[in-house]
């Protein structure tokens, strides 16, 4: 198990490098980042190498014991070659060109970026093929981090014509998919294709583009990113058998082709950044996103940016508190993290992130903050006997899906609505209760869970169809929410009685549908009391039975919640958006019918509490304190802590910000 930290040694003086190798190694670090920005230090002009100081760098620091992650420098084209072929840079949706001065400044299907990028990674593969040093190749950083956009280039228009020739063969095709009939939108020439910049219609979310032009644009759009990852994936694995990886945080494409490409998902885990601190981030955004990125192969992955310090480029976020840097190491391993590298080393003198504060302030002194990631780096060998190699206890399987998202994105039914907003949602209502639960999407085999959970399914066709029966066929239970059967996969609406597709397993239809604009709806269950905000389906049973019903409206008394038995399974249908409470209530509701059992019984609130099974079989549990107050757990067994080796009896005190790993005495 690897733990340490990003480090750039082109940002120092040669002398400090032994320094800081030394450090780190105090600190239990076995391995640092490097590269992944700098490719004007290594190709200063065209065709110019120098290697020389990133050799001097590996040999410093492989000498004390550490070794690396070499990152391919992709994601900072440089002055050079952006002054020579200007035609790489971005174009927004407003057809703007874009600049030089920050990063990502290029598009993914520009040709001619492809080829330099082709050649700078070779390079670097055939120079570092077989070094001891190297442990890991990671390709670009946070790919559509940063720029955020889609590219509507004419490099761009040309590809996405070539994607949809190859998908539909014919315009005739093409223009019975996306119903080109309407608005006179009809295509007779390949070259009259359009991207969808901005219209006229630009008050509307979608710039009211044909909803089978935007699906399949973001698709186009996903599938050049993935293809961009394959080109270097290619080279790297031409003379290298290391693992490759790419730290996935930006969500404009598809994670799960994306991991095809790659050995290892890794993931850039900021608990207090001013971003979230600005927009209102929750202490569970990190299991949330960290469960994300483990069903991306399904397996567990590394973080490759850990949050060490107080960060921002603009503005500073919240200063770490004592405990608090342990806690999210926990957390992100809790939640599958099996190396820790943090960011950054230390903070950098000058450039854009001068106030992204790492382990070490600008002074290079070490503090607290060395001091805690020291006591974490000294009980990381005990840690690694348990965490390498296993698995979350979980038999929930939540259904996140870029296709539903994409779908979402542009109609989202209701102002609003967010797709993964209410998926997170539907996260806390389990999070909160200490469920565990996976998250894939609908490619994932559902055969080992015995609850999915498939928040706003909105894109169906008959396999998938099939195969949501046969789950709950065979003994599974279902969820299936609202706004879910509604399309079909070309983004155009079912001529089906909704739910559409899961109109038998769910065994209702709906009478109509209330969009709530400017009311709330109350609604009275089995489970408790909530509220409906965004959105109430009418439901009529046909099969099913209510276990929840509209208390407010003129379809008071209808049912809101249903469930139905279907073969040797159930499927609950929620037909409405519900507040917190009445999210988690629910949940216990169902959970409890399909016998699924908490992480540990009687938690506190604030703390959270996720159960492992090692490699070896044996259970263990992670517990973590963001209660604000002092917390203590009564366990149903007698335990001992992992790192320290104390017996803990059946009784765990967690400090503010507290937070430990124990098991089974």
């Amino acid at each position: 198990m690897y733990y340490g930290a990003d480090y750039y040694p082109e940002h120092w003086p040669r002398e400090r490098w032994a320094v800081d190798a030394k450090l780190m190694k105090e600190a239990g670090f076995n391995l640092i980042r490097v590269a992944e920005f700098a490719w004007a230090k290594l190709e200063p002009s065209e065709g110019h190498w120098d290697f020389s100081w990133l050799d001097e760098a590996l040999d410093v620091f492989y000498k004390g014991g550490i070794q690396v992650v070499m990152g391919t420098p992709t994601a900072t084209p440089p002055k050079w070659l952006m002054d020579k072929h200007p035609s790489i840079y971005q174009v927004d949706e407003n057809g703007l060109v874009q600049g030089f001065g920050s990063r990502r400044h290029y598009c993914y299907n520009n040709e001619t970026y492809r080829e330099y990028s082709e050649k700078i990674v070779e390079k670097m593969a055939q120079h570092y093929a077989g070094h001891p040093a190297v442990a890991a190749w990671q390709i670009d950083n946070e790919f559509t981090c940063g720029d955020g956009l889609y590219c509507y280039c004419e490099s761009c228009r040309q590809k996405f014509i070539g994607w949809l020739k190859k998908k539909y063969g014919s315009l005739d095709a093409l223009n019975k998919a996306w119903g080109t009939v309407f608005w006179s939108q009809t295509y007779t020439d390949w070259d009259q294709i359009i991207v969808p910049k901005k219209s006229q219609a630009a008050m509307f979310r979608n710039n009211g583009h044909n909803p089978g032009l935007n699906l399949d644009y973001s698709r186009f759009q996903s599938d050049g990113i993935v293809e961009y990852c394959k080109l270097q994936s290619r080279i790297l694995r031409r003379y290298s058998d290391v693992p490759i990886t790419h730290n996935v945080v930006s969500e404009r494409y598809d994670y799960y082709k994306l991991g095809e490409q790659i050995d290892i998902a890794t993931y850039d885990n900021y608990p207090a950044s001013p971003w979230k601190s600005f927009l209102g981030g929750d202490p569970y955004d990190p299991a949330f996103s960290i469960d994300i990125e483990r069903g991306i192969k399904n397996k567990n992955i590394w973080v490759m940016e850990e949050q060490s310090g107080p960060c921002g480029w603009n503005v500073v976020g919240s200063t770490p508190r004592p405990g608090e840097i342990k806690k999210w190491a926990y957390q992100a391993m809790a939640h599958g993290a099996e190396a820790m590298i943090y960011f950054r080393w230390r903070a950098c003198l000058f450039g854009t992130e001068e106030y992204w504060y790492g382990i070490l302030d600008h002074d290079g002194i070490p503090r607290r903050r060395y001091e805690e990631v020291k006591e974490i780096g000294a009980s990381f060998p005990k840690i690694c006997e348990y965490n390498v190699d296993s698995k979350v206890a979980s038999d929930i399987l939540m259904i996140r899906s870029f296709e539903q998202q994409w779908s979402h994105e542009f109609q989202s039914h209701n102002w609003n609505f967010d797709y993964r907003t209410y998926v997170k949602g539907l996260y806390y209502g389990l999070y909160a209760g200490n469920y565990n639960m996976d998250i894939s999407n609908e490619e994932t085999d559902f055969s080992g869970y015995k609850l999915v959970v498939a928040p706003a399914f909105n894109l169906m066709d008959e396999r998938l169809k099939a195969k949501f029966e046969k789950y709950v066929a065979d003994g599974g239970n279902l969820v299936v929410t609202f706004r879910s059967g509604t399309k079909e996969m070309d983004n155009s609406m079912t001529e089906r009685t909704l739910p559409g597709y899961f109109k038998e397993v769910a065994g209702i239809e709906l009478e109509e549908f209330d969009s709530l604009n400017d009311c709330k709806v109350t609604v009275k269950g089995d489970f408790g009391n909530g509220e409906a905000s965004i959105w109430a389906d009418i439901i009529k049973p046909v099969t099913a039975k209510p276990m929840a019903v509209y208390d407010s409206e003129y379809y008071a008394g209808k049912p809101a919640v249903t469930v139905n038995e279907y073969g040797k399974g159930k499927c609950y249908y929620v037909g409405c958006d519900l507040d917190t409470a009445g999210t988690v209530a629910l949940m216990k509701e169902i959970t409890g019918q399909c016998n699924v059992a908490p992480a540990l019984e009687n938690v506190p609130a604030g703390v959270e509490v996720v159960k492992k099974i090692a490699k070896d079989g044996g259970e263990f549990w992670f517990a973590a304190n963001f209660s604000g107050q002092e917390a203590a757990l009564e366990l149903p067994f007698e335990a001992k802590e992992i790192a320290s080796g104390e017996i803990l009896g059946k009784s765990l005190v967690l400090p503010v910000h507290g937070s430990a790993i124990f098991t089974r005495v």
